[in-house]
């Protein structure tokens, strides 16, 4: 059930950040947006994978370094001007929240 809650959430968040996305610099476009969504979208889709595979703990693991990977490029976006101080306050608050959902599957599975 918690696997369904954590897809959900994502799923969901990626669906309110993409606006974000759309708005940074045509020059980031390629750059910077582009790792944001393959970082994340290679997220949710370990977290695909660990609900379907015999081995969980492993795609479990890949997914929360993809989180970690999208936390850090959008503190980058945040320090290089490309979001806001406040966009990325509340971009992080779901990223920890989903880190959480995240971590208590992990602790589950070992």
């Amino acid at each position: 059930m918690q696997d369904l809650k954590l897809f959900q959430k994502s799923y969901d968040f990626y669906e309110e950040v993409y606006p974000t996305l759309k708005n940074f610099p045509q020059s980031e476009r390629f750059v910077m947006v582009q790792k944001i969504q393959d970082s994340f979208l290679e997220f949710i889709s370990h977290i695909i994978s660990a609900r379907k595979a015999s081995n969980t703990l492993h795609h479990l693991r890949k997914a929360d370094r993809e989180l970690e990977k999208t936390k850090i490029f959008f503190r980058l976006s945040r320090d290089l001007g490309f979001i806001s101080s406040g966009q990325h306050e509340n971009i992080s608050e779901d990223l920890v929240e989903l880190g959480k959902m995240l971590g208590g599957w992990i602790e589950n599975e070992k």
